[in-house]
């Protein structure tokens, strides 16, 4: 045998797979770190104390690798005309001004978005994991004290407290970002659909995507189904690219995706799965494993998910289950939902945050791509990659959908429940895409206009309704926003609030504030403070309810103050039927006295 053949003999002799081994140990450790190896206290901990750094290097790592795929995916792309980007970069600049200019800047899940602010704070002051509950204005400065780990995943307020970094603590940031990710969420989405169809009918699916009031919706508020939503489609467009060329740093780019994706919600975890089976099927197409180092530490990566899980699942105080009930899932849920989401789907009268076309059009055209795909399962060996990953990704959605149902809080017609339809919406829109590509020629054109047109015409008939009722109806946040545009019209001073609808509101914006109950009890200490001008002056949010055919007032039991609490008016405004008040504490007894009329039912 000569010198050539015995170097080739031991290039093509099977080598020992040490990063399939070292994958497969830390694999185990992780699991075991994550899930077994700590209580619920001490994975509480190490999640407050370490999550901030763990996702931030996750997160510079991912950056990096995802930015070095960008040249290769443009080149190897479908060509695009300059007419094309041009008409695609209006329509997306168009659709974000629709729903910039049509839906009110506000919280739209009052507590859930409150949460992510104050753990966005805490991670911007103190790099905790946490939601602050105590804070105050220490020698100048706002300093959070203290803080509960909270049970959301903590990547979107990771992302708000670098913005906070970068301007200084805004309570706009929040609104910013998620502003922002909705031209990001429509160019992934025209990206995903040109690589399964051609440009007209990728555009149409953009358009009956982004004319979606439940989309405007959340791009105008505070909460993190925008990061999630954007995710999902970066994932399922770096899983294409990988297919369609596995090698290491494609699969860098959609694993370190996978991970920060995994602690955006609850639920994402669960894309794990199909990315897993889009990483062995990239391994069957190009006959060798492939394991970057972002593959072999991706369980390592995941631990801090893994200890809030384990946080998450030993404390069922988080659970927020009704009363009575010891189960999240159960099959008694499933008849219920299925009506509430039918309803969702297939409703006209703009009280939901819905678009009926993609109930009337995008549904059917999702049974017809579901059909055909299941008719196509025989040859996926030799399916092209784009359809396989399409496939794998759409069909977790649509099962995420489905185990939304069997869930005790999944009626989709509820405003807070109707966000989790987001990605199955974007399903919708994608079939209604391909199902207009597959029309024959000469009516392709007019399919395409009809799929796009159904999509406005539906926005402009009921979308649009639906955001306004839904301000309308958003009482709460209506009181608020008018109690912090009142308090913001006040002198400067440094003052503490007392609320009964949620100081995390007030925390967010670096204010100190308690909750209601809590003055009840701690009066003295109240007291205190304000006699040695730590505060310089308290002021109580309360609420008033009518009474009786005359038409007088009574504070809420909920928001009532003892009567040593000694309060002066400073504002009141009806909201429907109820009166918002804003008062200041003149003084604190020590001894309970008959309270002023400010503290008793109001005529």
């Amino acid at each position: 045998m000569d010198e050539a053949a015995a170097v080739a003999a031991v290039r093509s002799a099977p080598r020992f797979p040490l990063r399939l081994v070292l994958f497969g140990v830390l694999a185990i450790v992780s699991v075991f770190f994550g899930f077994i190896a700590h209580d619920v206290g001490a994975a509480r901990a190490l999640v407050q104390q370490w999550g901030y750094y763990t996702i931030a290097i996750t997160f510079a790592w991912a950056t990096v690798a995802v930015a070095r795929l960008v040249p290769g995916w443009w080149r190897q792309g479908p060509r695009f005309e300059r007419r094309e980007l041009l008409g695609v970069g209006v329509t997306i600049v168009g659709l974000t001004l629709l729903a910039v200019l049509t839906v009110p800047y506000s919280y739209k899940v009052l507590y859930d978005e409150f949460v992510l602010q104050n753990t966005a704070l805490n991670l911007h002051q103190l790099r905790e994991v946490g939601t602050t509950v105590r804070g105050y204005e220490i020698e100048g400065a706002f300093t959070a004290l203290g803080s509960y780990l909270d049970k959301r995943p903590f990547f979107f307020a990771f992302l708000v407290s670098l913005l906070h970094d970068l301007t200084g603590f805004r309570e706009a940031n929040a609104f910013a970002l998620n502003t922002v990710l909705l031209p990001v969420i429509l160019l992934l989405a025209y990206a995903l659909a040109r690589r399964l169809m051609p440009a007209r009918a990728a555009w149409a699916a953009t358009v009956a995507f982004g004319s979606f009031s439940l989309l405007a919706h959340n791009a105008t508020g505070a909460g993190m189904e925008m990061l999630n939503l954007a995710m999902l489609l970066l994932v399922v467009v770096l899983a294409m690219f990988y297919l369609e060329a596995p090698d290491e740093p494609r699969l860098s780019g959609l694993v370190l995706a996978v991970v920060l994706f995994a602690q955006t919600r609850y639920e994402s975890s669960l894309y794990i799965a199909p990315a897993a089976l889009v990483i062995l099927e990239g391994w069957r197409r190009t006959g060798r494993i492939i394991l970057p180092a972002a593959a072999v530490l991706a369980p390592a990566l995941l631990i801090p998910y893994a200890l809030h899980n384990t946080y998450l699942s030993g404390t069922p105080l988080l659970w927020e289950l009704r009363e009575g009930a010891e189960s999240r899932f159960g099959l008694e849920f499933l008849g219920t939902n299925l009506e509430h989401a039918l309803a969702f789907f297939f409703d006209f009268s703009g009280f939901f945050m819905n678009s009926w076309w993609l109930g009337v059009a995008g549904l059917p055209a999702f049974l017809w791509a579901t059909w055909c795909a299941l008719r196509g399962l025989r040859g996926w060996r030799v399916a092209p990659a784009a359809d396989v990953a399409a496939v794998v990704f759409l069909a977790a959605v649509a099962g995420n959908l489905g185990l939304l149902m069997f869930y005790y809080w999944g009626a989709l017609d509820d405003p807070i429940v109707s966000r989790l339809s987001l990605p199955f919406c974007a399903a919708l829109a994608l079939s209604l895409g391909w199902a207009a590509a597959r029309v024959p020629g000469h009516w392709r054109g007019r399919a395409v206009m009809v799929v796009a047109g159904g999509a406005l015409l539906s926005y402009q008939t009921s979308g649009l309704r639906s955001n306004a009722h839904h301000w309308e109806q958003n009482l709460l946040m209506r009181e608020v926003a008018w109690e912090a545009e009142m308090v913001d019209a006040l002198p400067l001073a440094n003052r503490l609030i007392v609320s009964n609808k949620s100081p995390l509101f007030w925390l967010g914006r670096e204010i100190p504030a308690v909750s209601t109950g809590r003055a009840r009890w701690h009066a003295e200490g109240i007291k205190f403070h304000l006699d040695h001008h730590t505060f310089q002056e308290v002021l109580v949010m309360q609420t008033l309810r009518p009474v009786g055919a005359a038409g007088g007032y009574q504070i809420e039991p909920a928001d009532r103050l003892p009567e040593r609490y000694v309060l002066e008016p400073v504002t009141e405004r009806r909201f429907g039927l109820r009166l918002a008040r804003i008062s200041r504490v003149k003084a604190i007894r020590l001894s309970p006295v008959t309270a002023p009329a400010a503290n008793h039912p109001a005529s």
